[in-house]
């Protein structure tokens, strides 16, 4: 009988979940509504979209998932000369089906610097600070996922960051401090830090261009998990040193980046890159080629790269986007396969 009430309870969470998710996404139109009939709109933009996607291995693996639907609103330039806002959240399958804040910081601009503060993503790796909605590839590269400072910490930290732009935007500088230890908990009596520096140009070359650059960050840790690096039965004090060098070319017909990254622990180390290759025939049909290599301390990690390949295309830009993706990686004597379906839709 108990068991029953539970399981009843299991279900009525479940739909309580969906309900809930439902009526955010009404929240989402009908705030678009006010708001775009309302001077307040010219001050305030907002933005929403989700990524639907199926998942299999063509043998024991089967599964539709809510990747993502995130949803943020930003001060327009009406809203101040100097001063501006962002708030975003996200909504993911894989998170328990919870709603996370993401992002909610301040910004004061002034000539060609700005002073960033609150809670964002430290400027650090250059695949990271690519919108989800416009990286080709199913997912960013795992040397990206894994080493960026708030990898296994909620992504985001909290600081504050001074943001330099010179020789007419080609030059790009920044420079930020932080608590150091994510954004999945609050400390009361934190003794630690990070520092995080980036430095990037950028250059024209007929109608291409070509960017490169690298991201360093130190951080004193204190009694925190990188079950990405290192085993997670451990509790991790001491210094942590990680960077990025990196590089991408676009033009017309094709684009290609790469990127290195590595972190240095004491009791750890690891690092990894990937190149990514996107063809584009034309406007409505993209081709992509990714190489995913990883290695770390962690032995619970298949430390064997991806060979991935995929197709996008764009039924309206990348506001309406359908995706295929297939890729493999080597287990133990055979190789194993993901491959992934997913509709990109914008709603504002």
């Amino acid at each position: 009988m108990n068991i029953d009430f539970y399981k009843k309870l299991k279900l009525l969470f479940a739909h309580m979940r969906k309900i809930k998710l439902f009526f955010f996404i009404l929240l989402l139109f009908a705030t678009t509504l006010v708001f775009s009939q309302n001077s307040v709109g010219d001050k305030i933009s907002w933005n929403a979209y989700t990524q639907i996607r199926g998942t299999t291995n063509f043998n024991n693996y089967h599964n539709f998932s809510l990747r993502r639907l995130k949803f943020w609103a930003k001060s327009t330039p009406e809203f101040s000369k100097h001063w501006s806002y962002k708030v975003q959240v996200i909504f993911m399958s894989g998170q328990n089906e919870v709603f996370f804040l993401q992002d909610i910081y301040g910004q004061y601009r002034w000539k060609n610097s700005s002073v960033r503060f609150g809670q964002f993503l430290p400027q650090f790796s250059l695949q990271r600070h690519q919108p989800d909605y416009l990286v080709p590839s199913m997912e960013r590269a795992r040397a990206v996922s894994f080493l960026i400072p708030g990898a296994s910490l909620g992504g985001r930290d909290i600081g504050i960051q001074y943001n330099l732009t010179a020789l007419n935007g080609s030059l790009k500088f920044n420079v930020g401090v932080f608590n150091g230890y994510g954004i999945k908990e609050y400390r009361f009596d934190n003794s630690g830090y990070m520092v995080s520096q980036n430095l990037s140009y950028e250059f024209n070359i007929k109608q291409s261009k070509i960017k490169f650059g690298y991201s360093v960050i130190y951080r004193d840790a204190q009694n925190t998990k990188f079950p990405l690096i290192i085993s997670d039965s451990i509790t991790y004090s001491g210094s942590d040193f990680r960077y990025s060098i990196y590089g991408i070319f676009t033009s017309k017909i094709i684009d290609f980046q790469a990127e290195y990254l590595s972190a240095k622990l004491e009791d750890g180390n690891a690092d990894g890159y990937y190149g990514l290759l996107t063809i584009k025939p034309n406007d409505k049909n993209h081709i992509y080629l990714v190489y995913d290599a990883y290695k770390s301390d962690n032995s619970m990690i298949n430390d064997n790269p991806w060979y991935l390949g995929g197709y996008n295309y764009f039924f309206k830009s990348y506001k309406i986007m359908l995706t295929l993706e297939t890729g493999f990686q080597k287990s133990g004597n055979v190789y194993e396969n993901r491959t992934i379906l997913q509709l990109q839709l914008f709603f504002h």
